[in-house]
């Protein structure tokens, strides 16, 4: 299994960030892997979508359930190329705004082929994972700026830090996930 994971400090409120999370726009208006998400249904606690995009140098589509997990948003893939995909969006409240990280565990099913597969992959997926973290952040600040009426411009953003690393190397809170 690859696991890649970023962490970055977003200048929003916890419930702003989890509104871009959960947001297709903030996806696909930045550049991520993320090509396009079509929601099929919401509901109470999260949604259910289609998402197209690249799974490194191959377009991919997987159908995702969103759930809201107290702060935390899990995704879990349903249908896919992957034999499994699982993402999880933690939020921390802290000084300043929110604490975002956003993980994700791939199974690519490829028994002994596996292990070079996620090393192949590993930078690739690691970049997008990053890049997401980016993403959500100018999609939350941008929602705070509007709410202000202050000028948003889609120039980069310099404020707050991507780290990856294992998740014991995460300044979230490790909490333990209830099913």
């Amino acid at each position: 299994m690859m696991v890649a994971e970023a962490g970055i400090l977003v200048g929003a409120p916890l419930e702003t960030v989890r509104e871009a999370v959960l947001d297709p726009d903030s996806y696909t208006k930045y550049e991520t892997k993320v090509g396009a998400v079509e929601v099929r249904e919401r509901y109470d606690g999260g949604l259910l979508a289609l998402i197209h995009g690249n799974l490194g140098p191959f377009r991919s589509a997987i159908l995702a359930r969103y759930t809201i997990r107290g702060d935390d948003v899990d995704l879990q893939m349903l249908e896919g190329r992957l034999r499994a995909f699982h993402a999880v969006f933690r939020m921390s409240p802290q000084d300043g705004g929110t604490w975002l990280v956003h993980r994700e565990e791939y199974d690519f099913g490829y028994g002994p082929l596996g292990p070079l597969l996620d090393r192949a992959l590993h930078g690739w997926a690691t970049g997008t994972v990053q890049a997401e973290v980016r993403a959500l952040r100018r999609a939350a600040e941008a929602r705070v700026a509007a709410a202000s009426g202050a000028l948003t411009t889609d120039a980069p953003v310099t404020a707050g830090r991507a780290v990856t690393g294992p998740l014991s190397e995460s300044p979230a809170p490790h909490r333990t996930r209830e099913d």
